[in-house]
């Protein structure tokens, strides 16, 4: 039991970045949706304008970006500070990625507004 205790509680700094960017993750997968269904714009990612719509894009947007970050919690719960430097650092510059993805979907949903006004 303290083990567990001890993994859920290792690094709530680490935690909290990585839930920050599966929240990111989700609202771009969801404005990406309406976007979309605008009829105005299109997936940018090729790899995922064919599915995005489906069951695929719910897979490779909501389930493999959770269960990867499973992964990387269960892989960095033992490392060294070193090694969490650049766990930090990488976690760091998603998150930038992310917010600046959703900025761009928060302009374009204000912009498109505007049109249909």
């Amino acid at each position: 039991m303290k083990k567990l205790y001890s993994f859920i509680t290792a690094d709530c700094e680490t935690d909290s970045r990585m839930f920050i960017i599966y929240i990111l993750n989700l609202t771009d997968y969801l404005f990406t949706l309406v976007l979309i269904s605008s009829g105005l714009f299109f997936e940018a990612n090729p790899l995922l304008s064919y599915g995005i719509n489906g069951t695929a894009g719910f897979l490779a947007k909501c389930m493999l970006p959770l269960m990867l970050m499973l992964f990387i919690r269960l892989r960095i719960f033992n490392d060294p500070p070193e090694r969490m430097i650049a766990v930090k650092l990488l976690l760091d510059v998603i998150l930038a990625y992310y917010i600046v993805i959703n900025s761009f979907h928060i302009f374009w949903f204000s912009y498109s507004s505007v049109i249909f006004l």
